[in-house]
């Protein structure tokens, strides 16, 4: 409740000074105004309609004068007649008006540049053919760095031979394949371990195959 009340005040006292503002320039209007036409009136009663005595001439120019430069700042600035075209926008996003009625879009980002060279890489949706089955020992399971099973392999590889083992495993089939990363129940090793991103590292950007951890059930 406090939040819009103060703020309709803000909006009252902002739109108050506005018009005391526009108030004053009226006013300085036509005391401008009103000096000028006293001063014309003088010189045509003097020189054009040669009059002795440009008391009355000065009297009616005056507040003629006067008020019709007043009309013409009031008309400025109430009506807006003297604005400048198209108002620019509000640092929202809102349209800013070009001058010819149309409104054009405001850029929320005006550095940032599109590449037109640059394209997303392309990826091999289809579903995998055969999937490679690497399961990542851990713990006491591992003697001299053999981390690795292949398949339903129960022989134990380095990573140098498990690299070999895909290799040839991949020659031999066809269609899309993929490796799946499996860990035991007992000594699983994190995914953060370098024995498992050593792995995805070169399955993925070397041998560019696809790499899935699949969910333990």
């Amino acid at each position: 409740m406090h939040a819009p009340l103060f703020g309709f005040l803000t909006d009252a006292q902002d739109s108050f000074k506005e018009l005391m503002h526009n108030v004053l320039l009226v006013a300085g209007g036509f005391l401008i105004g009103y000096v000028l036409g006293g001063l014309l009136a003088w010189a045509i009663g003097k020189y054009a309609l040669k009059m002795k005595d440009t008391t009355n001439a000065k009297a009616v120019g005056r507040p003629v004068c006067g008020t019709i430069v007043a009309l013409i700042i009031a008309m400025i600035v109430f009506t807006g007649k003297g604005k400048p075209i198209g108002d620019g926008g509000d640092g929202k996003g809102t349209t800013n008006n070009d001058g010819n009625g149309k409104s054009s879009p405001v850029n929320p980002n005006p550095d940032t540049k599109v590449d037109p060279k640059i394209s997303p890489p392309k990826i091999d949706i289809k579903p995998a053919d055969v999937t490679l089955r690497v399961t990542v020992l851990g713990g006491e399971d591992v003697l001299n760095e053999r981390f690795y099973l292949l398949d339903d392999d129960r022989t134990p590889k380095t990573f140098t031979e498990l690299k070999a083992a895909i290799a040839e495993r991949r020659a031999k089939e066809k269609g899309k394949v993929v490796v799946a990363m499996l860990f035991p129940v007992k000594n699983a090793l994190p995914r953060e371990h370098p024995a498992v991103t050593q792995v995805a590292k070169w399955a993925a950007e070397d041998a560019g195959l696809d790499v899935v951890f699949p969910a333990v059930k």
